[in-house]
C-alpha cells in the first residue's frame, strides 16, 4: 500500500487552522503502516513550531514503511527538520529551500535571555547544522554563516548541495529568488501578529525545561 501524507499547512502543537499539521494529525494518518509500505511524505510548508516538527520526524522516522519525501514548492525553516540526512528527499522544478537561525520570542530579565540563547544555540547545532553537516559535507563555520545569513537554494541549488533528486516536474511558477524571500518575509510578519498563544506555549515550554 501507498500512503500519501501530505505537509501543507503550519507545523503547531496546537491546531488554528485547518490545513495546520499536528503530531496527532501525522499519527493517525500514518498508523498502521508496515515495511511492506511505501509513504509518501509531500510537502508545501513555511515551517512553524520546532519541536512539533522534531516530533513529527520521529514519528515518520520511527515508521516501518519505506519514506520518501517530496519538496512540491516551498521547505523552509522548520519543515527542512522533517527528514533526516539519510532521506532520500526529490525536489520539483521551481521549489525553493530556506534554512535559517531558529527564531523564539523572550521575555524578562539578562538571565532569561542567557538561557534563551542557550537554548536556540542547542536547536541550531543539534537540528539544522547536524543535518546539512552530513548532507553537504561544508564546513561547520560556512554552514552557520550560510543560516545565518538565510540560505535560499533553488531546486537546482539543492540537488547540488543537499543531494536532493530532481523529479523533472514543476509544482509551482518559477519565480525569481528575491520574490520567494519576500514571500516568506510577508509571512513570517503575518505569523508575528498572531503569534500571541504560541508564545505562551513556548513560555511555559521553557518553565518545564527548567524545573
Amino acid at each position: 500500500m501507498i500512503k500519501e501524507l501530505n505537509i501543507f499547512g503550519d507545523i503547531v502543537s496546537d491546531k488554528w487552522y485547518d490545513d495546520d499539521v499536528t503530531l496527532s494529525d501525522v499519527q493517525k494518518k500514518i498508523q498502521g503502516l508496515t515495511v511492506n509500505d511505501e509513504l509518501n511524505v509531500n510537502i508545501n510548508c513555511y515551517g512553524g513550531e520546532v519541536f512539533a516538527a522534531v516530533a513529527i520526524s520521529n514519528i515518520i522516522s520511527n515508521s516501518p514503511a519505506k519514506k520518501t519525501f517530496n519538496v512540491l514548492g516551498i521547505c523552509a525553516s522548520a519543515a527542512t527538520i522533517l527528514f533526516n540526512e539519510t532521506d532520500t528527499v526529490n525536489i520539483s522544478k521551481g521549489a525553493m529551500m530556506m534554512y535559517h537561525k531558529p527564531l523564539a520570542g523572550c521575555r524578562g530579565n539578562a538571565n532569561d535571555f542567557r538561557r534563551e540563547i542557550e537554548i536556540l544555540d542547542k536547536i541550531e547545532n543539534e537540528n539544522i547544522i547536524k543535518n546539512l553537516l552530513a548532507r553537504t559535507k561544508k564546513p561547520i563555520d560556512e554552514l552557520t554563516k550560510l543560516i545565518t545569513d538565510e540560505w535560499w537554494l533553488t531546486s537546482d541549488e539543492a540537488i547540488l548541495n543537499l543531494g536532493f533528486i530532481s523529479t523533472g516536474a514543476s509544482a509551482i511558477e518559477n519565480r525569481a529568488k528575491t520574490k520567494q524571500e519576500n514571500i516568506y518575509k510577508n509571512y513570517i510578519e503575518k505569523k508575528k501578529a498572531l503569534n500571541v498563544n504560541a508564545f505562551k506555549q513556548f513560555t511555559n515550554f521553557k518553565k518545564q525545561l527548567h524545573k
